[in-house]
């Protein structure tokens, strides 16, 4: 868990970023300078309605003063530093994810890429949000509440991800997908 310190050091780094002064951002927050300057020595924790006030101030998400990991506003992930994992269901590799993206402050966007997906269906996560996923390679059937849609290269679909879903491979050549999540809560890697 974040502590007090780490986060006044993200507020007094951001506000310094910005050019302003405590009294600047005292006033635009409704704050007094001698408490934002305490929260920025990590002599007090704000309380949640104060933080979302600093933050509007400083036009940052709240979300970003407290995230375990201090994450870029820009993020490049290379070819080569891509985090590679193994979806396993029952002991056994089913499918193959790369992370494509790596996340920003309060991002609601993930993209991997998935590939060597065997036969078993993998069964996604349900969460609120959406998700999208388009076919690159080969061929995937692509089941959602109960309907089942198969995709071929180029092929693509969008649905809620609170209803079931399920991907299983199609035919002979391994296919590959881009998978995009958009969550209207914070994703994790």
């Amino acid at each position: 868990m974040l502590d007090k310190a780490e986060l006044g050091r993200r507020v007094k780094l951001e506000r310094l970023s910005k050019g302003m002064t405590l009294k600047q951002v005292a006033d635009a927050s409704g704050m007094s300078p001698t408490h934002i300057s305490e929260i920025e020595r990590g002599r007090t924790s704000p309380t949640v309605g104060a933080l979302l006030r600093i933050a509007r101030a400083l036009g940052k998400s709240a979300t970003y003063f407290v995230e375990e990991e201090e994450l870029p506003s820009v993020s490049v992930v290379r070819s080569h530093d891509r985090d590679h994992h193994t979806v396993t269901e029952s002991g056994q590799g089913v499918a193959g994810i790369d992370y494509l993206t790596k996340g920003i402050p309060a991002g609601r966007l993930r993209v991997v890429e998935l590939s060597d997906v065997e036969r078993s269906p993998i069964e996604g996560p349900r969460h609120p949000g959406e998700e999208i996923l388009l076919v690159t390679e080969g061929q995937l059937k692509v089941t959602v509440d109960g309907t089942s849609y198969e995709l071929g290269p180029g092929d693509c679909i969008q649905f809620r991800a609170t209803l079931d879903h399920t991907i299983e491979k199609l035919g002979g050549e391994k296919p590959r997908a881009l998978w995009i999540t958009a969550s209207e809560g914070l994703l994790s890697p």
